[in-house]
């Protein structure tokens, strides 16, 4: 039997058109601004509530400075909020940055594709998958954003339990002062103390590992993670092995029909 010319076609595989590849770009740019705009969404809830909070915890001497305590776990939310929503940015993002690196750049050098891009983008599209960790996440929106608005805000609370009413005698009538409720002093300081050197180590990790793909970066070509950023699970993009194109033989030929 002779191969039909359906046949034919279904092993020819079909051109990548230019067309395609810029409705294709369009559209992962798209998704890339409305999660870049949600981002920023999140980070101006966090400002008014900061700014909210100041001002109402420094209006009087009678404001309670449980009212900063309120605050420092609103922004936490927020911060934990925008950390998911930024997973999402990152894999949208790393799309449009693959279709820059791979396409656009060699089509305006001159120069043919970049196939490794391209089987990457490829990949993701057939399995679109998170490559940024939440930890990671979390990290780097405390760097940019996050970061200065905590410090903001327990050195507001750190000012009001010290001056408010009057400046303590002893480091001990401070932290009783600290009490919420029925709550103890020394809890609440341990638990911000806890939460302040947790933030610290996160923002001090993210300048040591690597930004995610789409933040001004290549792709990395190569490059092995060294074994101390697996302790505190960096920017978690997925290796896969790249098989070797298998060799395709031409098809025995047929014998002729009688």
């Amino acid at each position: 039997m002779r191969p039909t010319g359906r046949d034919k076609n279904a092993l020819t595989p079909l051109p990548i058109s230019d067309t395609a590849m810029v409705h294709l770009y369009r559209g992962e740019l798209g998704r890339s601004d409305n999660w870049r705009t949600r981002l920023d969404t999140t980070t101006n809830w966090a400002l008014t509530t900061t700014a909210a909070v100041i001002s109402f915890g420094f209006a009087n001497t009678q404001s309670p400075h449980v009212t900063f305590l309120v605050g420092i776990w609103m922004v936490i939310s927020f911060l934990l909020i925008e950390a998911r929503r930024y997973r999402y940015y990152d894999l949208w993002n790393r799309r449009v940055r693959l279709l820059e690196d791979g396409y656009w750049a060699p089509m305006l050098r001159h120069e043919p594709v970049d196939p490794d891009s391209l089987r990457e983008l490829a990949q993701e599209l057939a399995r679109p998958q998170l490559q940024l960790s939440l930890i990671s996440a979390i990290s780097t929106r405390l760097n940019r954003a996050y970061g200065p608005i905590l410090i903001v805000l327990l050195l507001s609370w750190f000012v009001k339990v010290y001056s408010h009413p009057q400046i303590p005698g002893s480091f001990k009538e401070f932290v009783e002062r600290a009490h919420v409720g029925p709550v103890p002093g020394e809890l609440i300081m341990s638990v911000l103390a806890a939460m302040s050197l947790l933030a610290i180590y996160l923002f001090v990790s993210s300048f040591f590992v690597r930004a995610p793909l789409g933040e001004l970066r290549t792709r990395p070509r190569g490059r092995r993670a060294a074994l101390w950023e697996s302790f505190y699970r960096p920017y978690a993009m997925s290796r896969t092995r790249r098989r070797a194109p298998r060799s395709q033989t031409s098809p025995p030929a047929m014998p002729p029909e009688p």
